[in-house]
């Protein structure tokens, strides 16, 4: 999956990577991995220096991300709190929220999202996306009542995050697809992937209790992205995370070409799967 991370305005999944040759996994395909439920915290801090016509001197937050198994699907919650200092010594109180519901046929995908800056709503997003016959429809309830066909062959995030690690599993390294998260009233987005050899997490052999991920095998993952339609070789940002087979993501970054940020995951709770 993509961690959604404010930095500057409103945030799409979204993405165009510019290769000759890319795998393109079969619409439809079963993944053969199974989510482990969890809940993470995460510390969000600048990385390296911002870019040239940048005004942000720092850049400081938390987010919390919940993965639970409920009857018939997955519930997401993403909450984000991050502060954006600039060079005027002004400071930017930014809170984002994603709640999200995705049945585990594909067959519907609630969303629910929010923006403050400085305790002012900014942003608020809500509908749900729907399999109609041979098309899938998003309806959107806020900020305007309004529907769209969202184009063939679309993902819902945990569709494409089980295609990418069956993808990684198989040992492949590129596909694209097209994403909706619900992040965004503009509808869906392109993401294409690159993924990077199987690597295994570092621990020590003499105790292996001494890191919860020691020993274990993860993907580092690189998206590129792009507005839907978008020709600009240049992408919006890039996402590199490294991500476990469990699809628990120990680790991540992101770049608008103007700021850095890095994702370190500070503490987990493994949560159990939900019965009917």
């Amino acid at each position: 999956m993509i961690f959604i991370v404010l930095m500057e305005g409103s945030v799409r999944i979204s993405a165009f990577f510019v290769v000759i040759v890319w795998f393109l996994v079969p619409f439809g395909l079963e993944a053969t991995v199974e989510l482990q439920p969890h809940r993470a915290y995460y510390s969000i801090m600048m990385a390296g220096l911002p870019g040239l016509h940048s005004n942000v001197v720092d850049v400081r937050g938390t987010m919390m991300v919940e993965f639970n198994k409920v009857c018939g699907g997955w519930t997401v919650q993403q909450i984000s709190e991050v502060r954006r200092y600039y060079d005027d010594d002004s400071v930017d109180h930014i809170r984002w929220g994603y709640v999200t519901y995705e049945a585990d046929d594909g067959s519907l995908f609630k969303f629910n999202t929010f923006r403050k800056n400085n305790n002012e709503l900014v942003e608020d997003i809500r509908g749900i996306a729907k399999v109609n016959g041979n098309t899938i429809e998003a309806i959107y309830q806020k900020p305007n009542k309004i529907k769209i066909k969202l184009p063939e062959g679309v993902l819902f995030p945990l569709q494409h995050t089980k295609v990418l690690l069956e993808a990684a599993q198989q040992g492949n390294h590129m596909f694209s697809r097209v994403i909706f998260d619900g992040s965004s009233s503009e509808g869906a987005s392109e993401i294409d992937t690159f993924i990077g050899a199987k690597k295994v997490m570092e621990g020590n052999p003499a105790n292996k209790e001494a890191h919860q991920f020691a020993n274990q095998p993860y993907w580092p993952i690189r998206f590129a992205v792009y507005g839907m339609g978008k020709t600009d070789y240049e992408p919006d940002y890039i996402t590199v995370e490294d991500l476990l087979p469990s699809g628990i993501i120990k680790k991540y970054s992101i770049d608008d070409g103007s700021v850095k940020i890095n994702g370190v995951l500070e503490r987990i709770e493994l949560l159990n799967k939900g019965g009917c």
